[in-house]
């Protein structure tokens, strides 16, 4: 099984469900502050930050450098760098057992997608 949650394994309709639509053209990534572990949803459309995965009308907005993103635990900024995506850095990367401990653990499904991505 892969260590990291891959985008593909998010259940788009899991996450409908729940208040997650945004604005019809959605693509979900996880990430995490890499000063403490917070996870979030992304929708990298259009950089919506779903912040709590027991509610998801709390969002915000990844920000930009005149406003960037302060993670909601430890109120630090979450550091400039590739958060989600292919090329995303190993420290906003969230693992399976990251997100089993998590309000986000009902998001994806690692049984799905093993071996789907390298």
């Amino acid at each position: 099984m892969l260590l990291f949650v891959p985008e593909s394994a998010i259940d788009y309709e899991a996450v409908f469900c729940r208040g997650g639509r945004n604005t019809g053209n959605e693509g979900f990534a996880l990430f995490k502050c890499p000063h403490c572990g917070c996870i979030f949803l992304m929708d990298r459309e259009d950089d919506t930050i779903y912040l709590d995965g027991s509610d998801l009308s709390k969002r915000g907005f990844a920000g930009d450098s005149n406003q960037p993103f302060k993670c909601t635990r430890c109120k630090l900024q979450v550091p400039v760098g590739t958060w989600v995506g292919p090329r995303a850095e190993e420290r906003f990367q969230v693992t399976w057992v990251e997100l089993s401990a998590s309000a986000w653990s009902w998001c994806a499904a690692p049984l799905q997608h093993l071996g789907a991505e390298a």
